[in-house]
């Protein structure tokens, strides 16, 4: 009954945010499983190999649960070994493999992937994926889904506690599986990220959108704050101010 319960609550809050950011997709939430076994019914389980993006992306659109195993999703390299799926390949790590692909020189190619957080090796089988109305359990991470105006709304929403600045780091290297994934599980923080070139070419991300990666258990604080700051000048889609200067925008702004 409690599961039940969260599953209610996760779902409304996902349709809320979907409504207040006028969103193409649902929010998702991710989900990982440290057997294969855990993976509940009702998810649609990869049989063919995969790269965790793909997931991700057909859960977005088909708007279903998802699942892979270890034993599927190595399609990518990067995105099996951040999840703790398998290690880097040595002539990956190396950067052998991607000189004059990703990069020009070995020496570039080995800064792709130095220095990242990954998930402790072999304690994760597998990882669903599902929109929030979707969801049977309380999901690991949210991810949003929206273009740079939608994201905006959802930094302002962060801020309006209180809750400080958010980063966005990347070198355009693993975004909707490492920044918007990864990071904001192991580091219980929420991440922005710009979809990658992954996530274009195997996950149909546009060209305009970016994401926002929320550990599950912020997603309902976020909301909440979403749907206060509406009350203030943050609301989506914005106002444009031509002149004359609107008095409550002057008033507000000028120095």
């Amino acid at each position: 009954m409690k599961e039940v319960s969260k599953m209610s609550r996760y779902s409304e809050l996902g349709g809320e945010v979907r409504q207040l950011l006028r969103l193409r997709t649902a929010p998702i939430g991710i989900k990982l499983f440290e057997k294969a076994k855990d993976i509940p019914q009702g998810f649609d389980v990869m049989d063919s190999h995969c790269t965790v993006c793909q997931v991700i992306g057909m859960a977005r659109y088909y708007e279903k649960a998802v699942a892979a195993s270890k034993e599927w999703a190595f399609a990518c390299a990067g995105g099996a070994a951040v999840l703790g799926f398998c290690d880097i390949p040595d002539d990956v790590a190396d950067g052998t493999r991607n000189v004059g692909v990703w990069a020009e020189t070995k020496e570039a190619a080995q800064k792709i992937f130095q220095d990242r957080l990954m998930l402790e090796k072999g304690r994760f089988e597998a990882f669903g994926v599902a929109p929030l109305s979707k969801m049977s359990m309380e999901p690991d991470v949210v991810q949003v889904w929206g273009t740079p105006a939608q994201i905006l709304a959802l930094v302002y929403a962060n801020i309006w506690d209180g809750g400080g600045t958010l980063e966005l780091s990347t070198n355009g290297h693993g975004a909707s599986c490492y920044e918007a994934l990864v990071v904001p599980y192991l580091r219980d923080e929420t991440r922005l990220a710009i979809a990658d070139i992954g996530d274009r070419r195997y996950a149909y991300a546009a060209d305009d959108e970016m994401i926002a990666g929320i550990p599950g258990k912020a997603f309902g604080r976020l909301t909440e704050n979403l749907r206060n700051s509406y009350t203030g000048c943050y609301k989506y889609p914005y106002e444009y101010y031509f002149f004359p200067m609107p008095k409550r925008a002057l008033e507000r702004n000028r120095c």
